[in-house]
């Protein structure tokens, strides 16, 4: 008691250096881990794991380096919103993506995906800047090979690209039908699979493309307005996306009928068709999902479809087909 009140200092450094002393102990496996390896009891004190630890901000009671310093192997943690799924708390505008980078956002809006690490450059964020997701494509020539990873879905038109343009039946996969339509192209049997047919919903799922033709319209000409109509293809791609994320789609605009068939049919006018094909250009946005019109490879100068190229003022005759296939080579899109 007497050395406690002469020499209360150095009872409170012996108490103090015993404590942490049991402390760099009871946590070496754990806490400490990271630095235990480095230290040689015969020639530092154990008690050096806890200043070491202290030091690069590692403390007993948080088992963790605190958020502001950054491991210079595997980047900053900033799953510090998520949840044991891996999902982001969006309540402070912080996202969290996937590979662990944090996307800021202001205001709810979407933001950029900012590498963290503390390897990250100003080139890196140039490279951000111009995301693939934000760039959009012209049409280009392509070769025949283009469309062996290609599906074209349609209507009985394009059941005639299949059977009279032999090049590309035998690269692409084509799920066509006589008098399919929008309305019902996602539920009809119309894909093969062995020795039976599935939907294009199951189609879809089981198989994969990277382009998608899509040439439907005809056989709804007298089926709601030109906006309603579009409404539901948009609902169609849209799916369509879902199911084939990495798919290019190519929207083609309905093909004309002669002047002869436009100018005396209630329905099937140009005029019609044109108003349609109007509102599915809309749905293009030239990044991922492409409006294309072949009617210029078929047209006379009135925008009717040459009366020559057809049997019966609607389809195309056999040998018309190399028209809209030579067409369709000249508009592939090459993503680089």
């Amino acid at each position: 008691m007497k050395l406690l009140k002469t020499c209360p200092i150095l009872i409170g450094i012996a108490v103090i250096t015993i404590a942490l002393t049991i402390v760099s102990y009871v946590y070496e496996d754990s806490t400490y881990a990271d630095y235990a390896g480095d230290f040689n009891n015969a020639e530092i004190p154990h008690i050096a794991l806890v200043f070491k630890g202290a030091t690069d901000g590692v403390f007993p009671w948080g088992g963790v380096k605190l958020s502001g310093e950054s491991d210079p192997d595997n980047g900053m943690d900033t799953d510090l919103a998520a949840g044991a799924d891996g999902s982001a708390d969006t309540n402070d505008g912080l996202v969290t993506s996937d590979n662990g980078n944090a996307e800021i956002s202001a205001d709810g809006q979407p933001g950029i995906n900012l590498s963290v690490s503390g390897n990250s450059s100003f080139d890196d964020m140039e490279m951000i800047s111009e995301n693939d997701a934000d760039r959009t494509y012209e049409f280009q020539p392509v070769d025949e090979d283009y469309f062996t990873d290609a599906l074209f879905i349609g209507d009985s038109r394009t059941v005639g690209l299949s059977e009279y343009c032999e090049p590309l039946d035998e690269r692409a996969t084509f799920y066509a039908q006589v008098s399919l339509t929008i309305y019902k192209v996602m539920d009809k049997p119309i894909a093969k699979s062995g020795n039976d047919k599935i939907t294009l919903e199951q189609a879809l799922t089981e198989n994969q493309f990277n382009k998608i033709y899509i040439m439907l319209g005809l056989n709804e000409i007298g089926t709601g307005t030109a906006e309603s109509f579009a409404e539901e293809y948009a609902n169609v791609v849209n799916r369509i996306r879902e199911l084939q994320p990495d798919a290019i789609i190519f929207i083609q605009g309905i093909m004309h009928v002669t002047e002869h068939k436009s100018s005396n049919d209630k329905y099937f006018t140009n005029d019609n068709i044109n108003r349609r094909n109007e509102e599915l250009a809309k749905l293009a946005d030239n990044k991922t999902i492409f409006y294309m019109d072949m009617n210029e490879a078929v047209d006379d100068e009135n925008g009717n479809l040459i009366k020559e190229l057809s049997f019966d003022d609607v389809h195309l005759k056999a040998s018309s087909y190399e028209r809209w296939y030579q067409f369709l080579l000249g508009h592939g899109i090459v993503k680089e």
